[in-house]
């Protein structure tokens, strides 16, 4: 009788049916990520997590009485985001009280990513948390060929993976046989299980897995850490408060939004995701339909939410594909329109001026390929901003005009203003689908604000977050360029910009910027406050907030670190408002907004 079932008090011998193997890759998770190494790990929705470079996933499971959970839903499990950063606490019910799970990603002082996970046990009873080693992918079968235990290590195929805190009391290992049986833990128990202590348990076809025992008194708290490879660390793991001040330090500088209906993390939960992107320069996750030119919406989204520090390090790295010539030409355009939103800024700037010639190249391109009158301007500040006014104005000589209806969603895409034929095709096209995605969400709600026919996005962006708000593309279950999407969306709900005509006056800053607040209104959020602040724009950076007065609306404004001339109007709720003053409060006209606000999804 091994030591579990002696534990538990099990005597049956059961174990599961191999004609009942299921290997169903997963599809929802959330990625863990630090800013130093990107993308660390995934965690699924029962809280397994799995390896970002080996094909094995680490199970946390709780034992009670004489039965095991593993954070299915049936068994009473949740899971949700801490504050909307990349950390993930799933909590399992057990009793009259919860056991909880919190991982998040750190650094262990070598450059390399670790998962460090908090068990606390807040039931008025012991629990025993069984840590489980399996050979699955997240999208596959994995595979585990040796497992053993060295001190508080848990070792697979000979490099270390677990590391437990501290040797483990009771240890058993199995031949793995069904992914998905929920009673699995009983078949390592029971049948094939086997106590290995210090020796090492070996399947040459791959299907080892391990668990081990972590008792949890009423009220206590472990943590373990998932090393993937290295031995143990002697850099001790931040408190989890720490790693939360730490996410929050790097988004204080960035814009915020309040708008009715949408949670005040939404934002923290989209600009964490980006920014774990920035250091991480693989094919996101699932992701099959990924193209470099993809990652021109990180810089649309990062620097049009103001941590141009971290757009400009993703636009570098896309202006040297650019010089290497490994970046398609025809996808120059889209990187054009990104690097809009990063001139002008410190950052920006030293990028744009550090790779000039390749600027030069995506931006004269994209002025040859007809973009819009709006993103003309904005086009050549990029040229402007990496090589000086001569250059921006012989640049002016390449504009064309608008060719055909597809351009104009391109633009959209990366947050641009874009003309009404275009946005018509965008509504028919929210109308025509019955299942939207993130990317048609955020290009929604960009095109049919610019045209005032704003819709409210925030059901189908919910349903397709979860608990833990998180976005899919093409089947991955945490992707940046879906978060990237959304967020462009959020800032044009709050902000459209329209600079001005082309020339001189526009090269060097001095022809006024149009600045239209809130175009995303809808008539459900009448009577409702709204605000946004430290939203980059060419005018500056820009704070706004709308307050009310019985059935009007007070408009209050700041533009801060101002750029360039602009004016400034609130055209959906009042379109007889217009100012030119860098800050100030005024009381609006009471709105009279049309019954059809358009699509609703």
């Amino acid at each position: 009788m091994s030591t579990l079932r002696k534990f538990f008090g099990r005597s049956d011998d059961s174990v599961p049916d191999e004609a009942s193997v299921v290997s169903t890759p997963t599809r929802s998770w959330n990625t863990v990520s630090t800013l130093g190494v990107g993308a660390v790990a995934d965690i699924d929705e029962r809280g397994a997590i799995f390896s970002r470079t080996r094909p094995v996933a680490v199970e946390i499971w709780f034992g009670s009485g004489n039965r095991w959970v593993r954070g299915t839903s049936a068994d009473g499990a949740r899971q949700t985001r801490v504050a909307g950063l990349p950390i993930i606490e799933t909590r399992q019910r057990l009793g009259d009280g919860d056991v909880v799970m919190t991982a998040w990603a750190d650094e262990a002082g070598d450059a390399r990513g670790r998962v460090v996970v908090s068990l606390s046990n807040e039931t008025d009873v012991s629990v025993v948390a069984a840590v489980v080693v399996r050979p699955y992918g997240l999208l596959g079968d994995g595979s585990i060929k040796t497992v053993r235990v060295s001190d508080s290590l848990v070792v697979v195929d000979r490099a270390p993976l677990v590391d437990l805190g501290r040797t483990p009391g009771d240890t058993v290992a199995a031949i793995d046989r069904d992914r998905s049986e929920p009673s699995l833990l009983d078949g390592l128990k029971l049948g094939d299980g086997e106590i290995v202590g210090h020796e090492e348990f070996e399947d040459p076809g791959g299907r080892a897995s391990f668990a081990a025992l972590i008792p949890l008194t009423a009220s206590a708290a472990r943590e373990i850490q998932i090393v993937d490879g290295r031995e143990a660390s002697t850099v001790a793991p931040a408190p989890l408060e720490n790693v939360v001040s730490g996410w929050r330090s790097h988004l204080a500088n960035a814009a915020e939004y309040e708008l009715p209906g949408w949670p005040k993390h939404v934002p923290a939960a989209l600009m964490s995701g980006l920014l774990g992107a920035v250091e991480d320069q693989r094919r996101p996750l699932g992701d099959e339909i990924w193209r470099v030119e993809d990652d021109a919406l990180l810089v649309a989204a990062l620097g049009g939410a103001g941590l141009d520090w971290a757009a400009a390090t993703i636009a570098g790295r896309l202006l040297e594909r650019v010089e290497e010539g490994t970046f398609d030409r025809d996808a120059w355009p889209a990187l054009g329109a990104a690097l809009i939103r990063i001139a002008g800024t410190e950052s920006g700037d030293s990028t744009l001026g550090k790779h000039g010639e390749a600027v030069a190249a995506v931006v004269g391109h994209s002025l040859s390929q007809a973009r819009t009158e709006a993103s003309t301007p904005m086009l050549l500040r990029v040229m402007y901003a990496a090589h000086g006014a001569k250059a921006a104005a012989d640049a002016s000589l390449l504009s064309g005009t608008m060719r055909n209806e597809s351009d104009g969603v391109a633009l959209a895409r990366h947050g641009l203003p874009v003309p009404a034929q275009s946005a018509s095709l965008v509504a028919d096209t929210l109308h025509r689908r019955s299942q939207q995605t993130a990317e048609l969400i955020g290009l929604g709600m960009v095109a049919l604000g610019s045209m005032s026919r704003p819709f409210e996005p925030i059901v189908p962006t919910r349903s397709l977050a979860g608990s833990t708000w998180r976005w899919p593309r093409d089947g991955s279950g945490d992707s940046p360029h879906a978060r990237a999407a959304l967020l462009i969306g959020l800032r044009a709900m709050c902000v459209t910009e329209y600079p001005g005509t082309t020339g001189a006056a526009t090269i060097t800053h001095e022809s006024p910027i149009d600045l239209d607040i809130f175009p995303g209104t809808s008539k459900r959020w009448l009577g409702q406050n709204m605000s946004f602040s430290r939203v980059p724009t060419a005018a500056g950076t820009l704070s706004a907030a709308i307050r009310w007065h019985g059935p009007r609306p007070a408009l209050l404004w700041e533009i801060t670190n101002q750029r360039a001339p602009f004016e400034l109007g609130c055209y959906r709720l009042d379109p007889s408002f217009r100012t030119s003053e860098p800050s100030g409060e005024a009381l609006l006209a009471e709105p009279a907004l049309a019954d059809n606000d358009g699509p609703n999804p």
